[in-house]
This record gives C-alpha cells, structure tokens and sequence, in this order.
C-alpha cells in the first residue's frame, strides 16, 4: 500500500512539474527579467514617454454639465464612462471639482505611469496629460503589481503559489532518483545557505535597538 502510495506521489509530482512549468514559461521568465531591471533602476532613467491630448468635450456631455454647474459631482459617472470609453482609464485614483472654475480632474495612475484628466465646462475642452513607460518600466511595475489593478494582482498571486508547487515537486522529484538524491539534498542546502550568509554578512542592516 505504501508502495503504491509513494508511486502515485511520484507520478503525480512529475506531472505537476512538467504542466506548472509549461503554464508559468511566460511568467517565470516575465518575473526574472523584471527582477533583474529593479535591480538596475538606473536603467530606467530615459524610459517615460509625456504627452498632452486637447479635445472638445462630448457635446451631450458638455450640455448636461452647463445645465448644472452646481452640481457637476452628479455627472461623475458619466465622467468616467466616457474617459474608459474613449481612453480606456479605469480605476480612477482621485476627482476634484474647482466650482468656481467648473473644472473636474480627475487622476489616474497608471503602470509605469499616469494620466490626468482635466475638463474644463466652461471652455468645453478636455486636456489629458500623460505618461507611459517603455517596456522595461513598464515590466517593472507589473512585477511589484503597483497600479496594475485587481485582475494582475490575482495573475501575481496565483503565479506565486504556482512557483511553490513547482519546487516542491521538484524536491519530490528528486527524492525519487537514489542515484542523485545526495547531490540535490547538498545543492539544496548551499541553495538556502548561500543568500542568508550573503545577507548576514554583506547587507546593511539596523542592529541593537532591540
């Protein structure tokens, strides 16, 4: 019973760790090159793009603000509606009314940059300001999940539990092989020992406040 136990183990774990490792290719590579570019921040001192659009406001959009001035928080929603439909920005991180301007602004952050909104009723135009990253910024952002939105910090989540089965299974995997058992328990260990002397001995750190 044992025996068939600890085969299904086996069978099992070889499984996981071929299909995890075909699923997380583009991940695992994804995560260790944007890992390495916030290693390098200098690398990312000429990668924003600025940019300004000036459009007229939606005629029945600007209609129905210069109908009520006094109220134009009432048209937030339709506010958004249109900037997702047209720019696609969602998530927006503040608005703000100035009365007596009759301006809205409204900002949205972005991955590797930002967008900020601003439409003024009473001149019935729209100036978007904005800032996109190239790819390395913009890799660097998805991999600290900063202003990427829920959906990516599921994709984050899910990818890191992946990556733990990954290991594991391959431990399992390896406890199969007799012949390499001792070498992989050695390498493992140098694995584990290798960063925390480095971390112990290397890394700055704040000591005796304790």
């Amino acid at each position: 019973m044992a025996f068939i136990n600890k085969r299904a183990l086996y069978s099992t774990s070889r499984a996981l760790h071929i299909y995890i490792s075909t699923a997380l290719f583009f991940l695992l590579i994804l995560f260790c090159v944007s890992g390495i570019v916030l290693n390098h921040v200098d690398w990312l001192k000429n990668d924003k793009n600025n940019g300004q659009i000036s459009t007229p406001i939606p005629s029945a959009l600007a209609a129905k603000a210069n109908a009520q001035l006094s109220t134009l928080p009432t048209l937030y929603p339709e506010i958004e509606a249109y900037l997702a439909k047209q720019y696609a920005l969602t998530n927006v991180k503040s608005i703000e009314w100035e009365k007596e301007d009759a301006l809205v602004i409204l900002d949205y952050p972005l991955p590797a940059g930002f967008a900020y909104a601003e439409l003024d009723f009473i001149s019935g135009t729209l100036n978007l300001d904005y800032q996109t990253g190239g790819f390395l910024s913009l890799i660097g952002d998805l991999h600290k999940g900063r202003h990427s939105g829920e959906a990516w910090s599921w994709v984050i989540d899910i990818s890191a539990v992946l990556m733990i089965l990954f290991a594991i299974t391959g431990m399992i995997i390896l406890f199969q092989n007799r012949k390499k058992r001792l070498a992989g328990i050695w390498i493992t260990v140098l694995g584990i020992a290798t960063p925390v002397v480095i971390y112990l001995c290397w890394v700055p750190q704040l000591k005796g406040v304790y």
